[in-house]
């Protein structure tokens, strides 16, 4: 037994362990999965936070620029050499940039084409563009317009910066982005300035990167083209991996994505999106974790508990071995001793083991239990034997009992059952005289006080027979004089109804006709509302053109001012010119032409002037035309708001005439109802008491069949019932 335990044990160590390691490697990789990813996303975002500030230390030198154009223009001191100036110390002082511009609208810094100026292109449009050269010597140029270009029109049409997504530079070959922010004047937009800049340094700081052994770092721009990627082939592709529903997802919802078994099975490809601060660009690294980044830990800790493990169980199995021969086998020799011992019948010694706690001394506990019961048992015989002999002698004594109790019974049946016999008869007089045994004597008693009981009762019952046939014929007299009236009084009600529904019917018509003419009321009240509302509106205009009105005669008289001051300066150009001579001849004539046009401007302001004074005199009076019939539609309306009130006051009076007609037209109604249903019960009643007066004949007669000590009642009651 001790071996079957020990290879038990050793079983159910393996499986333990087998059970234990495989959660422990299921845990184990779920939490490695978990802290790999948790640090790969972290090591990304540092990443993503290098890229971001290298970018808005860009951004801030197209800001700068922007805002430093924009501040010499409102000072007034900005010039097209200044601009230029200013783009060159910029490219001067970044050696990082690859071009520095700006770009005009046609005319927009001076509203002026100044073709030799500063900056300016064949076209004459300050477009000054400064590029730094592959040796680091910077060149410029004012190149020509590029108003189609999404870097130009975008910040043109919504007044905002945008960064462009990267792109391959014509000149250089090189990959880049640009920043590109429109410039306002006075409040109107008259160009755009920005900075070009290479992306090759994001390309070096990806590829120097390491994330869990991984070399393969990427970076997407938000149209899915590859801005950085360990194969230089697939700069500026589009992304074509598998993923690509997951990538749209990331960039939509700015949060990172995993992608499982990536590349059958072999990588795990993080996806981490961020925008870039202050523009909309959405851009997502990309990291792939090798599959044996998130493995080797997991195996490293499999192995580790596999040897400990097995060293445990083999351990565990000889303690086992040891324990089970010192504590299971000897003692339970001991225990098949004491068990031969009881099986052939020695009840004697006692069973070793008993003062032991454990189930061993539990086991040894019960067979001693079981030892001692036997040994009582034996006692217990023999003084069953001896109990079985004074059982049989109580026995007969008992029999003898029973059968004297038996005879008694049948006496006491026969007496009860003659008593019975008479009481079936009807004779309600007869008394059990016969004394019984002392048990059953109680029963005699209860049946004498029971036939005396009922015999009183018959005789009771007969008085109120008389009683009750007596009262039922004075009550079928009065409930046939109750239904006669009831229906009379049914008939009256039906009438009355009638006449009050057409009084109801007659008001609630009155109180429609109202109700249609208070909604009437009610619409010509709006009418009258509206028109006043109109014509204060009217008003309102006529007082404004009567404004305006004012104000053209002003002006017109600001005009004939300045007609008669020409009219004075040409006079005076006139004389200037008659004193030149011949080289002021031109003049004179430009002189004489000017006095004209100024005396046609001075006549032609008189005939306005005049005609507008007379508008205005006629505007006044369509002025106060108007507000004479804005004040009569206030009265109208005012006269026609005391109809509507009154109407709505006939209309409720006569809603609460209808309503209470309708109440006393229902009560009637449920008057007329009930006095149906009391000439029904009315009826019903007279029906009941000849019933009831039927059915007391009948008690009489069932009460008769009875013999009772004192008959003098019923004799007495037959001969009336009868002749009633």
């Amino acid at each position: 037994m001790s071996a079957r335990i020990v290879l038990i044990c050793g079983l159910a160590f393996i499986a333990i362990q087998v059970v234990a390691m495989t959660i422990s490697a299921w845990m184990m990789k779920s939490q490695v999965e978990k802290s790999v990813f948790s640090e790969a996303t972290s090591r990304s975002q540092i990443l993503v936070d290098q890229i971001t500030r290298r970018l808005l230390d860009l951004n801030d030198i197209a800001r700068a620029n922007k805002v430093a154009i924009e501040a010499s223009h409102k000072a007034g001191t900005a010039s097209r050499a200044e601009i230029v100036s200013l783009l060159r110390e910029t490219e001067i002082r970044s050696p990082n940039l690859y071009a520095v511009w700006m770009e005009e609208i046609p005319g927009g810094f001076d509203g002026q084409k100044a073709l030799n100026a500063p900056g300016v292109n064949s076209h004459g449009i300050l477009n000054p563009y400064y590029v730094r050269k592959p040796d680091g010597s910077i060149d410029f140029n004012a190149v020509d317009e590029h108003y189609s270009q999404g870097w130009f029109t975008q910040p043109m049409a919504s007044g905002e910066p945008i960064l462009t997504e990267p792109y391959i530079d014509e000149g250089s070959g090189v990959e880049m982005i640009s920043f590109s922010y429109p410039l306002v004047f006075d409040g109107r937009k008259i160009g755009v300035t920005g900075i070009d800049t290479p992306l090759d340094w994001i390309v070096t700081l990806l590829g120097s990167s390491d994330v869990f052994g991984s070399k393969n770092i990427s970076l997407l721009s938000q149209d899915m083209v590859w801005i950085s990627h360990p194969d230089k082939k697939r700069l500026l592709q589009p992304y074509t991996d598998d993923g690509k529903a997951e990538l749209s997802q990331a960039i939509s919802s700015r949060k990172v994505r995993i992608i499982r078994g990536f590349h059958d099975g072999e990588l795990e490809r993080v996806m981490v999106p961020f925008q870039i601060p202050g523009f909309s660009n959405v851009w997502t690294l990309v990291v792939d974790i090798p599959r044996a980044a998130l493995d080797a830990p997991v195996t490293n800790n499999i192995v580790a508990l596999l040897i400990s493990g097995v060293l445990l169980m083999i351990l565990s199995v000889l303690v086992v071995y040891f324990i089970s021969r010192k504590l299971i086998r000897e003692p339970f020799r001991n225990l098949l001793a004491a068990v031969s011992d009881l099986t052939l019948g020695q009840y004697d010694r006692a069973v070793p083991g008993t003062g032991r706690g454990d189930e061993i001394g539990r086991v040894a506990q019960g067979l001693e239990g079981f030892r001692k019961t036997l040994l009582r048992g034996r006692e217990a015989e023999a003084h069953a034997t001896e109990a079985r002999t004074q059982h049989e002698a109580l026995q007969r004594k008992t029999r003898q009992e029973e059968e004297t109790k038996i005879r008694n019974i049948n006496n006491v049946i026969r007496t009860m059952g003659d008593g019975l016999d008479n009481l079936a008869r009807g004779d309600l007089s007869c008394q059990i005289n016969t004394a019984l045994p002392p048990e059953f004597e109680p029963l005699r008693q209860n049946f004498n006080q029971s036939v005396r009981q009922l015999a009183e009762a018959l005789s009771d019952i007969a008085g109120m027979g008389r009683s009750i046939s007596k009262n039922t014929a004075q009550l079928a007299t009065e409930a046939e004089t109750l239904a006669k009236r009831t229906e009379q009084q049914a008939a009256s009600l039906e009438q009355t109804a009638a006449a009050v529904n057409e009084i109801t019917e007659s008001v609630s018509e009155s109180v429609q006709q109202i109700g249609t003419a208070q909604k009437i009321g009610v619409q010509a009240r709006g009418s009258a509302s509206s028109s006043s509302d109109l014509m204060q509106q009217t008003q309102t205009a006529m007082a404004r053109i009567e404004d305006n009105s004012k104000q053209i005669v002003a002006i017109i008289e600001t005009i004939d001012i300045i007609a008669f001051q020409t009219n004075i300066l040409a006079l005076n150009a006139a004389v200037e010119a008659a004193r030149a001579g011949d080289a002021g001849k031109g003049f004179a004539v430009v002189a004489s032409e000017v006095r004209a046009l100024s005396q046609r401007c001075a006549q032609a302001a008189k005939e306005i002037g005049t005609l507008l004074r007379t508008t205005t005199s006629d505007i006044k009076t369509g002025s106060k035309r108007v507000t004479e019939t804005g004040k009569s539609l206030q009265d109208i309306s005012r006269f026609i708001a005391e109809i509507s009130d009154n109407l709505n006051q006939i209309l409720t009076a006569g809603q609460e005439q209808s309503a209470t007609l309708t109440q006393i037209n229902i009560t009637v109604s449920d008057m007329d109802q009930v006095t149906q249903r009391n000439a029904t019960v009315a009826e019903h009643s007279h029906a009941a008491a000849r019933r009831l007066a039927g059915e007391t004949d009948r008690m009489t007669q069932l009460v008769g069949r009875f013999h009772l000590p004192d008959s003098t009642n019923l004799v007495q009651y037959r001969p009336r019932n009868k002749a009633r």
